[in-house]
């Protein structure tokens, strides 16, 4: 096992590799939990490198992106935001490892396999919620959509154990291989492990272009090639989550517009039905043109959180979050992801998603799922199961 002050293995979509390790700190930017962020500060350290960076970006940035009353949530323990330039970089491409910076040793080697290796871990999480708790904050909630006062808001339910992981790299090849996610990732720093199995892409830029791509729509697959066909085509005919998603493209194009070059935020996909190893998913493509002089965070500030993560209008619905969830998510609903030295990125969104802090021994996964005014409790809270199983089943060994 790697011992390192922090270990990012990226399993994201490239044309020259199947995945980045990136490990070792020679350079790094923090914002500690419940400190606010200087964007100023981030901005001038980031120009400073012309490296390739590596982190993460937790949840609760939006509190410095807005103003919100006090909540009284259970705070987390990971960085709010942690960036890092590596002394040791790779691009991986089955047993094939190029160098980009720094050198390869013999303990890098179980990173060349993603296939799933024997775990001692037998970890139960269990919900902090009960059914009937969800529900009469889902009906809270709803009744705020029939007031006006939202339109959609993505509610979502911690799992806990207090337990010990020894072998997380392990576990998160095992909830790889259940999940195929093409926006997957462990992250390590200190005692901090985040085991990540997203299907969701936050934010891409490629030159001058920059895209989004939303989820909202979930359906389990078939049984069946028949069912299964059967199931993608309720979902992508479905009203409910038709309209979920186009709320989010609508907030998502207003987002990007505020950086973007005038005209140019477009809707590349909608309704994309995306299959996935256990479910089926709707996606939609929103890109827009941006000026070589848009950085990374200029973009940050403009579109963070996701609006899949936080529902319409996106800070009416974190107010109500903060109102309605038990604890911070730290980094879920978050992203984690890279920035290459050409000022190219890629960062997801953490979803599907394990967090271990090894200080405090606490294992944790945060499930949500959108409500509107046509959402049934019984069906959100079963869909909230549904996307959290691929994860839990994975710490029982």
């Amino acid at each position: 096992m790697i011992t390192s002050d922090s270990l990012f293995y990226l399993r994201f979509p490239r044309e020259d590799c199947d995945a980045l390790l990136a490990e070792g700190i020679e350079d790094f930017y923090e914002v500690k939990a419940g400190d606010r962020i200087d964007w100023r500060e981030l901005k001038e350290w980031m120009a400073d490198r012309q490296d390739w960076i590596f982190g993460w970006i937790g949840y609760d940035a939006r509190r410095s992106l807005e103003h919100f009353e006090q909540e009284d949530l259970e705070s987390s323990n990971s960085s709010l935001v942690f960036l890092f330039v590596p002394i040791n970089l790779f691009k991986i491409e089955g047993s094939h490892v190029e160098v980009v910076k720094g050198e390869w040793r013999e303990e890098f080697e179980p990173w060349l396999s993603i296939e799933p290796t024997e775990s001692n871990a037998s970890i139960r999480l269990t919900p902090r919620f009960t059914f009937d708790e969800y529900q009469a904050h889902f009906t809270q909630l709803q009744r705020q959509i029939a007031l006006g006062n939202i339109y959609e808001v993505n509610y979502c339910v911690p799992f806990q154990a207090k337990a010990h992981l020894t072998d997380a790299p392990a576990i998160w090849k095992r909830i790889y291989s259940q999940t195929e996610a093409p926006f997957s990732a462990y992250a390590q720093y200190n005692a901090h492990h985040v085991l990540c199995a997203s299907p969701e892409r936050y934010l891409r830029r490629e030159g001058n272009r920059v895209i989004s791509q939303p989820i909202k729509g979930t359906i389990r697959r078939g049984d069946s090639n028949e069912e299964d066909e059967q199931l993608r085509e309720h979902l992508r005919q479905s009203k409910k989550e038709r309209s979920e998603n186009v709320m989010i493209v609508d907030l998502v194009r207003n987002d990007l517009s505020r950086c973007a070059n005038r005209s140019s935020v477009k809707v590349d996909e909608l309704y994309g039905v995306h299959t996935f190893s256990t479910v089926h998913h709707l996606i939609s493509t929103v890109s827009c043109e941006v000026e070589p002089s848009v950085s990374w965070v200029d973009l940050i500030q403009a579109t963070f959180p996701m609006g899949s993560m936080t529902g319409a209008p996106k800070v009416s619905a974190m107010q109500l979050i903060g109102r309605h969830e038990l604890m911070e998510r730290g980094i879920y609903s978050g992203s984690i992801g890279y920035i290459e030295p050409s000022g190219d990125f890629d960062f997801n969104v953490v979803i599907r998603s394990v967090q271990y802090d090894g200080d405090s021994a606490m294992v944790s996964c945060h499930v949500g799922g959108a409500i509107t005014a046509q959402s049934n409790a019984e069906d959100e809270y079963q869909e909230c199961l549904l996307k959290a199983k691929a994860v839990l089943s994975a710490l029982l060994g």
